[in-house]
């Protein structure tokens, strides 16, 4: 299944900051490693989880309300956030606020079930087998796994798709050319 799938850009950044971190391992992926590596203050408390950068000081409150494998979701969420935008949502225009959102939320994807390690594990064939083992190895929500799963195989699928299409083009021109050749 792998042999097609490709990293967008965005992945690729995010397996980069994971590789350039240190972090190789799915046991390296929890909230104190990746907080200590990138330099990032946690505290847990009894409220919604939230990002903060104040002069430099990258700080996420995480939900202690949550269990450990939905912090950790949500920790990474707050995460893209500190690293990746600036500003104030609150006074920010909608769509601005949806687009962070929704890489934020992709980054949760690639950086919790991140490519370059996920590869390496041998997935049984059924989709909910596949995404309770993802769940258990890389310690995170069976929901999470199994769109990390489902996102793997649509863009799989595609890939094979495209590369067919080009084949039946391919094949068509070359029986259009031999047509006007011989005339």
């Amino acid at each position: 299944m792998y042999n097609y799938y490709r990293t967008t850009p965005f992945e690729q950044w995010v397996e980069h900051l994971w590789i350039r971190s240190g972090i190789l391992t799915p046991s390296q992926l929890n909230v104190e490693e990746v907080a200590s590596r990138l330099d990032v203050w946690v505290h847990f408390m009894n409220d919604t989880s939230r990002a903060l950068d104040y002069m430099g000081m990258r700080s996420i409150l995480v939900d202690r309300r949550l269990g450990r494998e939905a912090q950790w979701e949500d920790f990474l969420h707050e995460l893209c956030h500190i690293l990746r935008h600036a500003g104030n949502q609150t006074v920010m225009p909608k769509l601005f606020c949806e687009g962070q959102e929704a890489e934020a939320n992709r980054f949760v994807l690639y950086a919790a079930i991140p490519f370059f390690m996920l590869r390496k594990l041998k997935l049984p064939a059924r989709i909910d087998e596949a995404a309770e083992t993802i769940a258990l190895h890389f310690g995170v929500t069976f929901e999470l796994a199994r769109k990390r799963l489902e996102q793997l195989q649509r863009r799989t699928f595609a890939a094979i798709l495209w590369e067919e299409a080009i084949k039946l083009e391919t094949q068509a021109n070359l029986y259009a050319y031999g047509k006007s050749a011989t005339r």
